[in-house]
């Protein structure tokens, strides 16, 4: 395998740098864990990584490994770290079978014999390989304003056209006021949910930190308003030419109710549109979600490493496997154990 790669704990070299964002503005699927700055700042966190450009395969490809203790992971359940270059992909999921295989064996090559899961967005030919990880929603976002509404489940349509019409207005947040507004409403969103969440300090954290992630260049941070009163917001990780990815959200149930959080999600995409943006993925597949518009994208997690490791990743497949078989039986039991109860 030819493949030219840097540490994120070190400096990046600027041939490097320029043939990774060469590579990645050709690669419609690349998003912002691609960013070199993102990677730097990982590392800087304790969080390193191997960005490897590999070659001699089915296509030019680009990979994200990151140190996970003695480990390596590539990629989330819901966002993957290894794509091909090719600026006319149309498929949500920018990668063949044929190239799963290859990226992947690239992976396992790169680790040099330690363990490593890899999330990919195809089934693994062999049963032994992987196993179910996520599902996220996927939607092009080369349409224009009429076509994304009409993409929309019908209740999201009324519900973007009745905030517009109470009142609300959706722009970036970029102030320090914004960034803390919309902490305080996480905290009282997830208390509303029945998570705990820990206090926030009004204290400004140093750049970048905590409440202020969001000042950070490859994060979006969009909210909707009125009457001066932030009533929700969503953040989400851009990089322009390829992904918006969708992070996290908060409302009042007011701006729940008026259907803010429904134009939140319509005004970025629009947004990220202009910024040259061409897929939206939504971060998994929940109702909200699904009603925005999408097509579905099922992750496996295929599991690799030296000699050592194939047992237990033989164990692990097959025990992750059967959690779902599992769980059916056990929601097959209730009904029965109700009746006998009863």
């Amino acid at each position: 395998m030819n493949a030219r790669t840097w540490n994120t704990r070190d400096a990046i070299a600027p041939e490097f740098e320029r043939a990774w964002r060469e590579r990645l503005s050709r690669t419609p699927h690349a998003h912002f864990g691609f960013d070199p700055a993102f990677l730097r700042w990982e590392s800087d966190h304790g969080r390193p990584a191997l960005a490897a450009l590999v070659e001699e395969g089915p296509g030019r490809g680009a990979l994200v490994l990151r140190e996970h203790g003695a480990g390596r992971v590539c990629g989330w359940p819901w966002r993957w770290e290894a794509v091909i270059e090719d600026a006319g992909r149309t498929s949500p999921r920018g990668l063949t079978p044929a190239e799963c295989d290859w990226l992947f064996g690239a992976a396992v090559e790169l680790s040099g014999g330690r363990r490593l899961h890899c999330y990919l967005p195809d089934a693994p030919e062999t049963q032994a390989g992987g196993f179910p990880a996520g599902t996220t929603l996927l939607r092009s976002l080369d349409l224009t304003d009429e076509q994304m509404l009409m993409t929309m489940d019908v209740n999201k349509r009324r519900a973007v056209k009745r905030a517009q019409r109470e009142g609300f207005t959706v722009g970036p947040a970029t102030t320090h006021e914004q960034f803390l507004a919309f902490a305080r409403l996480q905290v009282e969103t997830e208390k509303r949910r029945g998570q705990e969440s820990g206090a926030i300090s009004s204290a400004p954290p140093l750049p970048g930190e905590g409440w202020r992630e969001w000042e950070l260049p490859w994060m979006l941070l969009l909210v909707a308003e009125r009457d001066g009163q932030i009533a929700c917001g969503s953040g989400y990780g851009l990089w322009p030419g390829g992904m918006i990815d969708y992070r996290a959200n908060a409302s009042t149930l007011e701006g729940k109710k008026l259907g803010a959080n429904a134009l939140l999600a319509f005004e970025a995409m629009r947004l990220a549109r202009s910024r040259g943006c061409r897929w939206m993925n939504w971060g998994g597949a929940t109702d909200f979600k699904r009603e925005l518009g999408g097509e579905r994208v099922d992750l496996t997690c295929r599991l690799g490493g030296g000699v050592l490791w194939a047992l237990p990743n033989r164990i692990t497949v097959s025990l992750r496997r059967a959690r779902p078989v599992v769980a059916s039986w056990l929601r097959g039991l209730r009904p029965n154990a109700a009746r006998r109860s009863a």
